[in-house]
């Protein structure tokens, strides 16, 4: 495995000098950043290194994943716990990739995060000289500023569409000629202490905090194509203490919201019913589990040493499928009461895609057409070519959409949002729109 340094040298090419002779000159190319995304979990805290290669296609280089003992339901409980598992998934990460890891692209989740649809209008100054990057800065601030309170903490102010003197559906009106310039956006806030204890926990680990993603949001960019997007999709990605939500229509996302409950859940009820301790039951969950009762025969058993009454036990496996099909239901049906009081659920004609680690159980794709009476299907990260094998799980969509984030983020912003040349630069700008 070559070194950092070794790594980071470029190949030496022969060239002929004109008195004929070779001349051996270090080849110039353009260095790719590594990008690390860590999906801090109810369940699992994952880091993913990843890099863009120079054919444009994303390479994954290390993963390192732990058990997460110090959050619930999004939610840091035990600081010191976080900050551990923190540090050992980004330990195993680094040590597979053989790269250090300074910044990370964090991903957040939990029943905190709130989102609405807001929109502002502000009037050009100067028609004639055209919409400016000022004014759509103007215009964006004052649509954050309609939907804050001082409890909260803005994560994402993405816009859906501007409209320039009432012709709509334009997404980059920067130069055209308008007296009035109006968005509507996508806000996103978290609450102030939840969020904070995030970043105060990736901070004593030992990292920056490059930027904070809405962890449905990640899971999009690994998961969903453009077409999906445009044609109207909902992803939901059920992983250990929460569902996220997001839908996608006309390109852009139009709705995102959380409910508060996941695999977890269902590993209480397993735990409950058939009377086992909650790891034995998170590992029946695992190798017996299926979320839908008519696949399973009702002459097939559970194999498990972890019933705590091996002679009353209950091992039918139907019946273990249809207390994790009662309680799967019910988080889509919430799910379903969130996306029907939107304007948005009789257009998902690409239907539902599931995603994260709780979809990995049979059955789920079944449960979802029967609760949305829409299409259904797993989604996974695409479009990798590293470690394709292990990384193409559903498991996986968060981190990998976290890296896509931070490529995407360093491809805008090579300097950095606050780099000195980076803030010289913007303001150099506004300087320039004022006196155009």
């Amino acid at each position: 495995m070559l070194s950092v340094t070794e790594r980071g040298k470029a190949p030496v090419t022969a060239v002929k000098t004109t008195s004929g002779e070779e001349d051996q000159r270090p080849k110039r190319r353009r260095r790719r950043k590594y990008v690390t995304g860590l999906d801090i979990g109810t369940t699992k805290i994952c880091a993913i290194i990843g890099q863009l290669t120079e054919g444009g296609d994303l390479t994954i280089h290390g993963i390192g994943s732990v058990p997460s003992l110090g959050l619930r339901k999004g939610i840091v409980i035990d600081i010191d716990t976080t900050v551990d598992s923190i540090q050992k998934a980004v330990a195993k990460a680094e040590e597979m990739a053989d790269v250090p890891v300074r910044e990370v692209h964090v991903g957040i989740a939990g029943g905190h995060i709130t989102s609405e649809n807001s929109r502002a209008i502000v009037e050009i100054s100067s028609p004639s000289r055209g919409i400016a990057e000022s004014d759509v800065a103007k215009v964006l601030e004052k649509a954050k500023g309609a939907s804050m309170r001082i409890d909260r903490e803005l994560l994402h102010c993405i816009p859906q569409e501007y409209i320039v003197d009432d012709q709509g559906g334009i997404q980059n009106p920067v130069g055209l000629a308008a007296s009035r310039l109006e968005v509507h956006c996508h806000v996103v806030t978290a609450a102030v202490t939840s969020a904070q204890n995030i970043i105060r926990c990736v901070n004593q680990a030992g990292f920056r905090t490059a930027s904070v993603l809405l962890e449905s949001l990640a899971s999009s960019l690994a998961v969903l194509s453009d077409s999906q997007r445009d044609l109207g999709v909902l992803l939901i990605d059920m992983g250990g203490g929460t569902t996220d939500l997001a839908i996608y229509s006309n390109g852009s996302i139009k709705y995102s919201g959380v409910v508060p409950f996941g695999g977890d859940n269902i590993t209480q009820d397993i735990s409950a019913l058939l009377r086992m301790s909650r790891y034995d039951a998170e590992n029946v969950k695992k190798k017996f589990g299926c979320a839908f009762a008519p696949l399973v025969s009702g002459d097939e058993e559970i194999e498990s040493p972890g019933f705590i009454d091996p002679e009353g036990a209950n091992r039918s496996r139907r019946f273990l499928a249809e207390v994790i099909q009662s309680r799967t239901e019910e988080i889509l049906n919430l799910a379903k009461q969130q996306v029907d009081r939107t304007q948005y659920s009789r257009s998902l004609i690409a239907g539902v895609v599931m995603t994260g680690g709780s979809s990995l159980m049979e059955g789920i794709p079944e449960v979802a057409r029967k609760v949305f009476g829409a299409p259904a299907s797993i989604g996974t990260p695409t479009g990798i070519k590293g470690m394709s094998g292990v990384i193409t799980s559903p498991i996986y969509s968060t981190g990998v959409g976290l890296v896509c984030h931070g490529i995407r983020d360093h491809e805008t912003h090579p300097y950095g949002k606050t780099n000195l040349f980076f803030r010289l630069l913007e303001t150099f700008k506004k300087l320039i729109d004022w006196y155009t």
